[in-house]
């Protein structure tokens, strides 16, 4: 069982990953990684499991975007509504997943548990 203060930074960090998101992204990710490395040599295994988690799948999240996007945009074009509306559709379709594993990381980490993102989360194991 994790001690009261893990518990604590693990709902933190699982906070500032969906503040990140969805209310200020850049600003709440910029809190996210200096708790991370202030916090990154902790013994508690809950807080080093939730803090690599959120700060590994944010830069792979916003990567996937960034660089799908930019695929999609050079093979398509700006001019094509075809590219645009797959540049939504996508959009739309990782940053829904990502808020929706977000909020089952909170719930874990609320509840004290660990939590592994599907897919991209096991790159990032503490």
């Amino acid at each position: 069982m994790a001690d009261a203060s893990g518990k604590s930074l693990a709902i933190t960090a699982e906070a500032l990953y969906l503040t990140n998101l969805m209310l200020a992204p850049g600003l709440a990710f910029v809190l996210l990684l200096g708790l991370y490395w202030f916090n990154r040599n902790t013994t508690d295994a809950l807080a080093r499991n939730h803090l690599s988690q959120t700060v590994g799948v944010s830069l792979t999240g916003g990567a996937l975007i960034a660089v799908a996007g930019g695929i999609f945009l050079y093979l398509g074009g700006l001019t094509s509504g075809y590219t645009l509306m797959t540049l939504l559709f996508y959009f739309t379709f990782i940053h829904s997943s990502l808020i929706f594993m977000g909020v089952f990381g909170l719930v874990k980490a609320m509840a004290g548990e660990h939590f592994v993102y599907p897919l991209i989360g096991r790159l990032f194991r503490a």
